[in-house]
């Protein structure tokens, strides 16, 4: 797990604390993608807390996916508001995926960016939070004559190709557009496989393409991949860092590293298919992503919480509608079944996180005595 950074900030040991390491990683690159699984409350958290820093470094921009484009202007104008508006930072999320994405550690994001500004002085250069996000399926169920929303070949038809495909030329874009034509820095937040940057992975004989892949092509070492753990989605990997930072001498609650320089790099991944420069090989940490930030094992992790007191009466009809066109059916939904959907939905958030290989427990012994029958 060394690396060859001599950082003094914790006695005894070389490793950068996780923020740190981000802080400095993104101060000497244009973009630093930052994978993740969606929902893990420690990791989004962590997001919050580290902004001053990156500002401090020079980076003045978070993108992430987790808000549409298409409300930039109403991002924007929350983030430089003089009072912070609980209703519009909601209402952000809720165009997003209707109730379907309303967690509380992700509008923290955006409070914290907020608080950030209002710490600034006038003449000071404002954070911005980079939404990247944006409408890949039908969302009035009137046009969806009964079918749902949500069915992949709706949705491709929908948008003129494959939505991954274009959802990744969709983020990339906006990146250009909002931060790298400014010649900007960012710190951008979206899920695992996005981030993908000399990998590309394959999915039923045929290559896909990520954000990561798009940027990458155009700008080399310009662009860096860090992963929080688990984002790798191959358990065995995972299972194999937790074991060697069990085993480190420092015991470090959290840190950042870079892989091609530490023993964790080296482990080897089973489940990840892909190729790098057009080739077919075996992958180990190093080859899929440049850093790695540990916050804690796998069984730490815990869900974000729902944000209160979102299906209100002004917005219970749109929101009901939202939800028509992914669950069609003829009677509306009811606003009680609509709150046991966005609780359902908390609850099943760790369901998508990756999991580590189930223990085989050794076969029973026979005793080698039988018992006499008498």
């Amino acid at each position: 797990m060394n690396d060859s950074t001599d950082n003094s900030e914790e006695q005894g040991s070389s490793l950068q604390s996780a923020s740190a390491h981000l802080v400095e990683l993104a101060g000497s690159k244009q973009l630093v993608l930052l994978g993740d699984q969606t929902g893990i409350a420690q990791h989004v958290q962590f997001v919050s807390q580290v902004l001053p820093q990156l500002y401090e470094a020079g980076v003045h921009n978070l993108a992430w996916e987790f808000t549409n484009s298409r409300t930039q202007e109403a991002l924007d104008q929350l983030l430089a508001s003089e009072n912070w508006d609980e209703t519009k930072c909601t209402n952000l999320f809720v165009d997003l995926l209707g109730i379907g994405f309303t967690y509380f550690e992700y509008a923290e994001v955006l409070r914290a960016a907020w608080a950030l500004n209002r710490s600034l002085d006038a003449q000071a250069p404002r954070f911005r939070v980079v939404g990247l996000g944006f409408p890949t399926y039908v969302e009035d169920p009137l046009l969806l004559e009964g079918r749902s929303a949500a069915e992949l070949e709706l949705r491709n038809w929908w948008m003129g190709g494959h939505y991954r495909d274009v959802a990744a030329f969709h983020m990339a874009n906006t990146l250009t557009n909002e931060v790298l034509r400014s010649g900007g820095r960012a710190v951008v937040l979206m899920s695992g496989e996005r981030t993908t940057t000399r990998l590309i992975q394959w999915d039923n004989g045929l290559p896909t393409v990520s954000v990561g892949n798009l940027l990458h092509r155009w700008m080399g070492d310009g662009v860096a991949r860090a992963v929080f753990h688990g984002a790798v989605t191959d358990s065995q990997a995972a299972e194999r860092v937790e074991s060697l930072i069990a085993a480190a001498p420092e015991r470090p609650e959290n840190f950042g590293i870079t892989l091609d320089l530490a023993t964790l790099g080296n482990v080897g991944l089973n489940e990840v298919i892909g190729s790098l420069d057009g080739k077919e090989t075996s992958l180990r940490l190093k080859d899929v992503a440049d850093s790695y930030i540990w916050l804690g094992n796998i069984e730490s992790w815990t869900p974000c919480r729902l944000i209160e007191n979102v299906i209100t009466d002004e917005n219970f009809d749109h929101l009901e509608a939202r939800y028509r066109a992914l669950d069609p059916r003829s009677a509306p939904w009811t606003r009680p079944e609509l709150e046991q959907i966005r609780i359902d939905g908390q609850n099943k958030l760790s369901d998508s996180w990756l999991t580590l290989p189930a223990v085989e427990e050794p076969p029973a012994k026979r005793n080698k005595f039988r018992r006499r029958r008498s």
